[in-house]
């Protein structure tokens, strides 16, 4: 890494200490990238450079719990080539893993929390972290207020006592790290853009709202939303459920008001966001994404750039002229 983004790294790191933040006071909000892979690489990070808005600010990368808790992956791989593109890393901390026996996605108990079962893994990636030194975001069970992310327990057990639970696992982990000086580690409280199930749905699922698995102001740096634009892509015949074009405004706006008044001193980001080219206008939907990130002094935007469920990538679909809107709220460097 060179000298100037060295700075630029200890720079970010003393404003964090010192509980400033990016977004806030005027600053600019920061741009970013999230990529399927773990460990990121250098060629991926100069792939996504050239196609996107700038070189990213933040990178989001993915990682799971180990099923066997004595196993140690803290992913320095991927940090050090995030640091060394001049980018901050923000790890989606995802506490499940497949199963080896069956390959089955399955979620670490709480009680295999709690009780301590995983205190040595949860340690050593916190030992880890502090000694690498620089800023870390850590998004820990990201998007709790979905079924498809029942964090610690089953998915039979998703229901009223989901986000007691989910508060009860962010807490402990969170005192680990504190135990272990890992102050370069800032907690991202992340739901979706949506519940699901949800108040809108049946009253049994007036239970599952953002606001409920908020572990406390003292637990969480920072705040985030996922959420993305699925045009026409879904249909009830091959996605079971029919999807239509939301603007970036209405997609994430609910949301964004919970946020302000649950945790009103802290940033917010999207850390997840794109997107589809059918059934709208994407040009204008980045346009507005755009003018919303201004309006709401939002502190980050990060695009999930992958071609997964639907092409998210940001250029597909649209002239280079579209991404315009974009350079002029997001500008390069720090």
């Amino acid at each position: 890494m060179n000298g100037s983004k060295t700075s630029a790294g200890l720079m970010v790191l003393v404003g964090w200490l010192l509980g400033l933040a990016p977004g806030s006071c005027g600053a600019a909000p920061q741009w970013g990238v999230a990529l399927e892979g773990n460990p990121i690489t250098a060629v991926q990070l100069a792939t996504v450079a050239r196609s996107s808005v700038r070189a990213p600010q933040l990178v989001v990368f993915f990682q799971q719990w180990p099923e066997d808790p004595a196993i140690r992956d803290f992913p320095r791989a991927s940090l050090e080539a995030i640091a060394a593109a001049g980018a901050e890393p923000v790890v989606t901390w995802e506490p499940m893993y497949y199963r080896r026996a069956d390959g089955a996605e399955t979620m670490v108990p709480v009680g295999q929390v709690l009780d301590r079962s995983y205190d040595g893994y949860l340690t050593a990636f916190a030992q880890s972290a502090a000694e690498w030194g620089r800023p870390i975001v850590i998004r820990l069970g990201h998007e709790m207020n979905l079924s498809r992310y029942h964090w610690g327990g089953t998915a039979a057990e998703y229901g009223p006592a989901s986000p007691e639970r989910f508060r009860a696992m962010w807490r402990h982990v969170v005192d680990i790290f504190r135990l272990a000086g890992a102050k370069n580690v800032r907690w991202a409280f992340c739901p979706n853009c949506e519940s699901v199930p949800g108040p809108g749905n049946p009253a049994a699922a007036l239970w599952n709202t953002a606001r409920a698995y908020y572990p406390g102001d003292d637990y969480v740096d920072v705040v985030g939303m996922d959420g993305y634009n699925w045009g026409d892509t879904q249909t009830p015949a091959k996605n079971g459920w029919q999807s239509s074009w939301r603007s970036f405004a209405d997609t994430f706006g609910g949301l964004q008001a919970v946020l302000r008044t649950l945790a009103p001193a802290k940033p917010i980001y999207v850390f997840e966001t794109a997107s589809a080219a059918s059934g709208g206008d994407k040009a204008a939907w980045l346009g507005g994404l755009a003018a919303t990130t201004r309006t709401w002094q939002l502190a980050g935007v990060v695009w999930f750039d992958a071609n997964k469920e639907v092409d998210w990538r940001l250029t597909t679909g649209v002239a280079p002229g579209a991404l315009a809107p974009l350079r002029a709220v997001f500008p390069p460097g720090r």
